[in-house]
Parts: structure tokens; sequence; C-alpha cells
């Protein structure tokens, strides 16, 4: 984790990130890279829960 962030500013953060990215799949929905990278933020996402 980032230090000095508490989970909920980490999960804020991350749910900022994962909206840009989808934002961004949708203007290039065969992006494998930002595939990945969404993948990647959701799991984050998840495992904070």
């Amino acid at each position: 984790m980032f230090v000095g962030m508490t989970d909920k500013q980490f999960q804020g953060f991350i749910r900022l990130a994962l909206e840009l990215i989808n934002k961004a799949l949708s203007k290039s929905p065969d992006n494998e890279d930002l595939q990945k990278l969404e993948d990647i933020f959701q799991s984050m996402l998840e495992d904070g829960n």
C-alpha cells in the first residue's frame, strides 16, 4: 500500500483509476494493455475489501 494512505483513500484511488481505465477502454476496447491494467486494478480493489 502507499505510505501514509488509509485503506479508504487507497480504495478511492483505485476506483478513480479504474474509472479512467474503463473510459479509455470504451474508446479502445481491443487494447490488451488497458485490459491487463484493468484486471490488475480490479484485483487490487477486491483484495482491499
